[in-house]
């Protein structure tokens, strides 16, 4: 029961394994049709706590690999320091039981996860170039009769070069998993920096078209990840697409978003090399005050 109880924290926590790479469960379809990019990008406060965002309300329907699904709700409060809130579940309840190596399962039991994020970017007055942000989350988990909780700590800045230039650095999942068996585990860092470039293609009274791109370097398991994200801004309606590449893993991403007033939409799907365990996608409406 303990290797089924590590395999679904595995999941739940850090996602499946695939190839070399585990990738942090996106959470909102914004990072999913990125693949994550964008730690410069003021994108999402997912990617990096520090991230300049308009507050909003959203809920988020996800589908991840293996039939493992959940939501997500964010709240963006209003004012300068950008405080943030959310709450997240996952869950699957087909999860075969042995006890045996009899082929034919006992039973099917079911894993649920849930967890509860805050923080908060902070602003500093000697510099409007530069911005810190954190991320605390706690969590909890059941499969069965086990159980496991635990923390997690994401700090991350962004400092602007120009206008049109950023770097951002993040240091996420400090913090460790604990056992109703008394073990622990202590979590992975997940380090990265990135930058951000917009660019101005088509600018007018009636029309514009900017464009904006993302190159990110991970550190997380002793492993290099290289990230790419691009996005459109346009009137109403934009594109994203991103890509992960790592030693012996890649992926492809991409997502729409779609902004009516103070409503906004947003479509994200991500395509990996093992098309059996299913593409994640997410699917999130956002209200914007």
């Amino acid at each position: 029961m303990k290797k089924i109880l590590i395999y679904i924290i595995c999941l739940f926590n850090f996602s499946w394994s695939i190839g070399i790479e585990s990738l942090i469960i996106p959470q909102r379809a914004s990072i999913l049709a990125l693949s994550g990019s964008g730690i410069a990008g003021n994108i999402d406060v997912g990617i990096n706590p520090s991230s300049i965002e308009s507050p909003y309300l959203g809920f988020s329907n996800n589908t991840w690999l293996a039939g493992v699904t959940g939501q997500k709700s964010t709240w963006i409060f209003e004012g300068k320091a950008n405080r943030f809130i959310s709450f997240e579940s996952m869950g699957i309840d087909d999860i075969e039981y042995h006890s045996d190596n009899d082929s034919d399962p006992e039973g099917y039991v079911s894993a649920n996860w849930f967890a509860v994020d805050f923080g908060s970017k902070i602003n500093f007055k000697q510099s409007e170039n530069f911005q810190l942000g954190y991320n605390i989350k706690f969590n909890y988990s059941k499969i069965y009769m086990d159980n496991s909780w635990g923390y997690s700590f994401d700090l991350g800045a962004t400092h602007s070069i120009d206008d049109h230039l950023r770097i951002g650095y993040i240091v996420k999942n400090i913090g460790a998993q604990y056992y109703n068996s008394q073990d622990n585990d202590q979590l992975d860092p997940y380090i990265g920096i990135g930058f951000a470039h917009d660019v101005n293609i088509l600018k007018s009274e009636l029309f514009f078209i900017d464009l904006s791109y993302y190159v990110d370097i991970i550190t997380y398991q002793e492993n290099e990840i290289f990230k790419l994200g691009l996005t459109t801004k346009l009137p109403f309606i934009n594109l994203m697409i991103g890509s992960s590449y790592a030693n012996g893993y890649s992926d492809m991403s991409y997502g729409l978003s779609f902004k009516a007033k103070k409503w906004m939409l947003v479509f994200g799907n991500l395509n990996h090399e093992n098309p059996a365990l299913g593409n994640p996608q997410s699917i999130e409406l956002r209200k914007y005050f």
